[in-house]
């Protein structure tokens, strides 16, 4: 979406105002293009700020930095990044370079290429601002949001960029701003984002809250009559209202029919349920058991040898391994054997 500025030179007054914006034309030839991420952190920033301290954002003075790729004459502000409120019209330049550095680790294609800000026109406190940031970045770009843009209907996009260019005003020279044109882009993945913002109440969203308040209003209105039957047993029992043996069989029937969570078939059900989970934890701890003993004698075999079977014979005409099971050491070792077999093969 090519969005194109007006050149109307509304901006220059008489000769005893200065001039912020000039009516001349951007001659750089950059195609700049903003992606949604930087319009969403400005309209964050703006609402969070209007929450903290309403004044500050009325009177427009929040500031940040946006991040660009820059490839030739073509510019896309892809991110931004929030400024701590400049003191008497001085950037800290020491938490920029701070900041610049840090996310160069993190986004090491995107550069410094400006700052944002709101309002609707800009002012020679703007013009100072943006003159310290030209020693950063000297083709820097300034972007300016305005909230009440769309107010009243409008159709036209509150966002404006300017460049800076130095211009021959009274024989001087002056850093004046330059309107220049720009696009929407965006893709896929942040047209989904976009879309998901722009409508924060889904389709299952809504279907959740419908179905928990259809069940909410189910609930309230079941009490409701319970608490009436109740009422009108208690008066009945009392004498205050005349018994009517109909009605009662009916409550009597409702209450019947109704499921009650201590009936013979919860407590059946609950049993097996609560033997299942028993069993699976007992059959967890067999099975660590084995595992141990597995890990038990591979460890005792290996201090103490294993059963050779090398079909060699000693002078008593046995097998070595023999000789050490017919030992007392050999009898407990078998016993153990034994033991881990009819383990394994129950």
């Amino acid at each position: 979406m090519d969005i194109e500025e007006d050149q109307r030179p509304a901006e220059t007054t008489g000769s005893s105002t200065p001039v912020i914006v000039s009516a001349a034309q951007a001659s750089s030839g950059l195609s700049i293009s903003i992606h949604p991420l930087v319009l969403l952190n400005i309209s964050d920033h703006y609402t969070r700020l209007k929450l903290q301290d309403p004044a500050i954002a009325e009177a427009g003075r929040i500031y940040g930095a946006i991040l660009a790729q820059q490839s030739g004459r073509d510019i896309d502000i892809i991110n931004s990044f929030e400024l701590p409120m400049p003191q008497q019209d001085k950037v800290d330049l020491d938490y920029l370079a701070m900041k610049q550095e840090q996310l160069k680790q993190v986004f090491p294609h995107l550069d410094f290429m400006g700052w944002y800000s709101l309002g609707n026109m800009p002012s020679e406190s703007d013009l100072k601002i943006h003159e310290q940031l030209l020693q950063v970045n000297e083709s820097s770009i300034y972007l300016q949001l305005d909230p009440a843009g769309i107010a009243g209907g409008t159709k036209e996009f509150p966002v404006k960029i300017y460049e800076s260019t130095m211009d021959m005003i009274d024989e001087q020279a002056r850093l004046v701003f330059v309107k220049a044109p720009y696009k929407i882009e965006t893709n896929e993945a942040e047209r989904v984002a976009v879309d998901h913002v722009a409508k924060p109440s889904t389709s299952s969203r809504e279907a959740m809250i419908s179905h928990l308040t259809t069940q909410r209003n189910a609930i309230a209105m079941l009490h409701a009559r319970i608490q009436f039957l109740h009422q009108y047993l208690k008066d009945a029992k009392e004498g205050k209202i005349p018994l009517d043996h109909d009605i009662v069989r009916q409550i009597s029937s409702v209450c019947q029919r109704s499921p009650l969570m201590n009936s013979n078939a919860f407590d059946e059900q609950l049993s097996v349920e609560l033997d299942d989970v028993l069993l699976v934890a007992y059959l967890t701890t067999i099975t660590k058991g084995m595992n141990t003993m597995n890990d038990l004698i591979d460890k005792f075999n290996l201090a103490h040898g294993t059963i050779q079977s090398t079909g060699t014979r000693d002078q008593a005409g046995m097998m070595p391994g023999k000789a050490g099971l017919a030992s007392p050491a050999g009898g407990r070792r078998r016993m153990m054997v034994n033991s881990v077999l009819y383990i394994n093969s129950s």
